[in-house]
C-alpha cells in the first residue's frame, strides 16, 4: 500500500469512526415496545408498501429514501427520544446517521427490526389495502 492509499484508508476510517449507533444506542424489540408505551416515538423507515403490509401500532412511517426531505415533520422530536425501526436492521443505522447529522440527539435503533418484532409476538397492525384511497 502506497502513502496515498494509507492516507485514504486512514481518512475513511476517521470519517466512519463515531458514525452510526453505539452498542448503548441499540435496543431490543421488547424494550422498544415498553419505551413506545411510555410515549417515545417509534419511527418506521420502511417503504410505504412494507409498512401497509404490517407495522407496530402507533408508529410514524417515513421511508428511508425520503427521510432527509421530511426532517421538518420530526422537528418537534429534536430533543426527545426517537427509536428507528426498519425490516431487519439494515437501513436504520443509516437513518440514525441522517438524523444525527440533522441535530437529533436522543436516537436508538431497534435490533432485528420489524422481523424480530413480529417473531417475538409483539402486536402488529395491517392497513386495509382496499380501504386506502388511490
Amino acid at each position: 500500500m502506497n502513502y496515498i492509499q494509507k492516507i485514504i484508508v486512514t481518512f475513511t476510517a476517521l470519517i466512519l469512526l463515531g458514525c452510526g449507533p453505539t452498542a448503548e444506542q441499540m435496543i431490543d424489540v421488547k424494550a422498544a415496545a415498553e419505551r413506545q408505551a411510555r410515549g417515545e416515538l417509534l419511527l418506521d423507515i420502511r417503504e410505504a408498501d412494507d409498512y401497509k403490509e404490517f407495522h407496530a401500532p402507533n408508529t410514524t412511517n417515513i421511508p428511508m429514501g425520503r427521510l432527509a426531505l421530511r426532517l421538518a415533520e420530526l422537528e418537534q422530536y429534536k430533543g426527545k427520544p426517537i427509536m428507528l425501526i426498519d425490516h431487519a436492521e439494515q437501513r436504520a443505522p443509516r437513518a440514525f446517521e441522517v438524523l444525527q447529522k440533522a441535530g437529533f440527539t436522543q436516537l436508538a435503533v431497534v435490533k432485528g427490526g420489524m422481523a424480530e418484532w413480529k417473531k417475538t409476538g409483539l402486536p402488529i397492525e395491517k392497513l386495509d389495502m382496499e380501504a386506502q384511497p388511490e
